[in-house]
């Protein structure tokens, strides 16, 4: 099975990984890995990603800080 990788303006990392090791990118909440399993999040775990300044999940993609 192959993945077909489209050009992203992203500049996260992410999107060049053929084995990411998040599912959304941080930054712009793009699927990176979509073989990985949801986990179902929860508010204290999109606590914890806020304050490392993510702006998306990376594990449901939900965007979490508004207007950056």
């Amino acid at each position: 099975m192959s993945i077909v990788r489209h050009p992203n303006p992203c500049d996260n990392m992410n999107h060049r990984r053929h084995d990411a090791p998040v599912g959304h990118c941080p930054k712009c909440g793009g699927i990176v890995n979509a073989r990985l399993a949801v986990e179902p999040c929860t508010e204290s775990k999109h606590a914890v990603a806020r304050r490392q300044q993510s702006v998306f999940c990376v594990d449901c993609g939900e965007q979490l800080v508004m207007g950056r």
